[in-house]
């Protein structure tokens, strides 16, 4: 008898919240932003991490999607989730993210604007061996896969879990990317 069984599976949750309310908040706020600092950017703004009172918009974007999501995961157990940081990226022509990570145990990216060809995300396998060996790009099988690609649109939120590596490629447009970064912990474990 065989048994192929999957292990150390990295999920992602996607989510469209495309809202003017919520968009217009974050523009505004970034409008607000004085000093750029440098993370995972080259080139471009990225903002330096808010850290405040949770308000309805902040709940409703970052929080409930990723009580939906912890749901889905683990229906059994309560999950008590708070915000830990969030902040703000904006992308002009040429300007990407590198390879990274975050901290917490949550982190998620809120898509404002994606004019087309502003740059994939792409979550990358964190094995250094499997990154860097080709033998595992002739299995069409998830299961070896190094890299996964999505093209976020306008209003996209994508959650997982912190420790995922992921980079964001050259925005090859002329007008700006604009997301919001952020993590989530548990409060309760």
């Amino acid at each position: 008898m065989s048994l192929i069984q999957n292990i150390f599976v990295s999920t992602v949750f996607k989510k469209n919240l495309n809202d003017k309310i919520y968009k217009n908040y974050f523009l505004k706020k970034l409008k607000s932003c004085k000093k750029s600092v440098v993370f995972s950017n080259v080139g471009g703004f990225q903002s330096e991490s808010f850290i405040e009172a949770e308000t309805d918009i902040l709940h409703n974007v970052f929080l409930n999607p990723a009580y939906e999501f912890v749901k889905e995961l683990n229906p059994r157990q309560e999950i008590n989730l708070k915000l830990l940081n969030y902040w703000l990226n904006q992308n002009k022509t040429n300007n990407y993210n590198v390879l990274h990570n975050h901290e917490g145990f949550l982190s998620g990216i809120y898509y404002i604007k994606t004019p087309k060809n502003s740059g994939r995300l792409i979550f990358q396998e964190g094995n250094l061996t499997k990154m860097s060996n080709n033998y595992y790009n002739h299995f069409d099988n998830p299961n070896f896969y190094t890299k996964f690609t999505m093209v976020p649109q306008e209003g996209d939120l994508y959650l997982f879990t912190s420790n995922t590596f992921h980079y964001v490629e050259p925005n090859l447009s002329k007008k700006d990317r604009i997301s919001v970064s952020f993590n989530l912990d548990f409060t309760n474990l």
